[in-house]
């Protein structure tokens, strides 16, 4: 984070929390209050915007502080972003201004690194162009698949014998991995709900939720999303949402503005 004075740091982190305790609006006004920390805060108010389906001050908010994403550390920052702003600009028509925002980010990037170590910055523009193209972009997550007996290409592994529900939790997280997209749905579900409360991996619980989704079955891909975001903490001093979500098409459709406002104001973890 950019030196400032202890007084100004103190403010950013007091706003920050307002808003990860599930109070925006007095975090928006604490934010406000707080001299300097510009690209930070466009970050934050991105992040609330995108919740809010305020797609057009998103995209604005992304276009002034993305391409300063050397100042942090975690470069997913900057993948779940720019999948979210490809998504509002294809949700508004606005494919000109985002191709000429990533040409822009993609000039600042190439100036900052040797042929090397731009290549994952190309990699994201390219895919984010192909995205606005309607193209298929290279980093796509897989697709959900919803077997049956019939189509599915193994069977439940998972043993265990522990009466202890967190370990019987840390076995099905391990099981899991190599379950999706194998072995029969039902089954996978069976034994995704039997633990959820106890699993600590959010991958799960968003593949949880993906198959619901396919399924069509709302309230329990609400819960799993709900699981995942009580988990989620974040990993920057700016982060205040999990953007997380924004990676897989199918969940960024299914989130309803009442259901984004519930995450929104929901308290979340952090220090």
């Amino acid at each position: 984070m950019e030196r400032q004075n202890s007084k100004t740091l103190a403010g950013f982190k007091a706003a920050v929390s307002l808003i990860l305790d599930g109070e925006v609006s007095a975090g928006l006004e604490q934010l406000e209050t707080v001299d300097g920390q510009d690209i930070f805060k466009n970050m934050v108010k991105a992040e609330i915007a995108y919740y809010r389906d305020d797609l057009k001050n998103a995209m604005y908010y992304d276009e002034h502080a993305l391409s300063s994403d050397s100042l942090w550390y975690d470069p997913l920052v900057t993948v779940q972003h720019l999948r979210a702003y490809v998504y509002a600009a294809k949700k508004l028509g606005s494919i000109s201004r985002a191709k000429e925002f990533l040409d822009y980010y993609i000039s600042v990037k190439r100036d900052e690194f040797d042929i090397v170590g731009v290549r994952p910055f190309n990699d994201l523009y390219y895919n984010a162009m192909r995205r606005l193209d309607n193209e298929k972009a290279h980093d796509e997550p897989p697709k959900v698949k919803i077997l049956t007996k019939e189509t599915a290409k193994g069977d439940v592994i998972f043993f265990s014998d522990s009466n202890n529900p967190e370990i019987m939790a840390h076995a099905a997280t391990i099981a899991l991995n190599s379950m999706w997209n194998v072995v029969e749905t039902e089954k996978v579900l069976g034994v995704y709900e039997k633990y959820a409360e106890y699993i600590p991996l959010d991958t799960h619980h968003l593949w949880a939720a993906r198959n619901y989704v396919k399924m069509q079955n709302p309230e329990k891909a609400e819960a799993a999303l709900m699981r995942f975001v009580n988990l989620w903490k974040p990993s920057e001093c700016f982060q205040v949402l999990p953007m997380k979500v924004f990676i897989f098409k199918d969940l960024t459709e299914f989130l309803s503005p009442e259901f984004k406002d519930k995450i929104l104001k929901t308290k979340k973890r952090h220090e």
